[in-house]
């Protein structure tokens, strides 16, 4: 059957959930005048959960190293410079992304605040997806896993150089 040719039907949908006071539904123009900022009652309350800024810029840090120390390794050799550059590009990227949603995380809740100390962040609980990850487990996955990328980065970076002198 052509659904060109059918009569048009007025669908209509009657849902009966009802909606806490102040909390807008899909249609802006029918909330309460004054009510379009309120949050729910854990207003304040809600421990963040996002990542500590501290923790985003020691993972950077991590990955900076291993590509200066590839960099120096690697400059002048061929399309080493072309791989590096794209290496670089593909870093920066995930880089960016990462700080993006861990800036954006903080904004994701509103009743929570929007800043901790790191100690705090140390000792709280992260979500990530649907689960919780200790704070301190965190900062040894993202930063700790990094840092000894890097290190091994500079061991080959000295193994390699060392190699071309002999």
């Amino acid at each position: 059957m052509d659904t060109l040719l059918r009569e048009p039907v007025e669908i209509s949908q009657e849902t009966n959930l009802e909606v806490p006071t102040g909390i807008l539904t899909h249609h802006p123009l029918q909330a309460e005048p004054g009510a379009e900022h309120v949050w729910p009652e854990t207003s304040g309350e809600a421990k963040p959960t996002y990542l500590h800024p501290a923790v985003l810029a020691a993972t950077a840090a991590g990955y900076a190293w291993i590509l200066l120390v590839f960099w120096v390794v690697f400059w002048g050799y061929g399309y080493m410079g072309l791989s590096m550059a794209v290496a670089t590009l593909i870093s920066g990227t995930m880089l960016g992304l990462m700080a993006a949603g861990g800036a954006g995380g903080r904004n994701v809740t509103p009743w929570q605040r929007p800043w901790r100390s790191f100690r705090e962040f140390l000792a709280s609980d992260i979500e990530v997806w649907d689960s919780r990850v200790s704070g301190r487990q965190v900062f040894i996955q993202l930063a700790g896993m990094a840092w000894c990328l890097a290190a091994l980065a500079t061991v080959f970076g000295i193994i390699i150089a060392a190699s071309r002198t002999t």
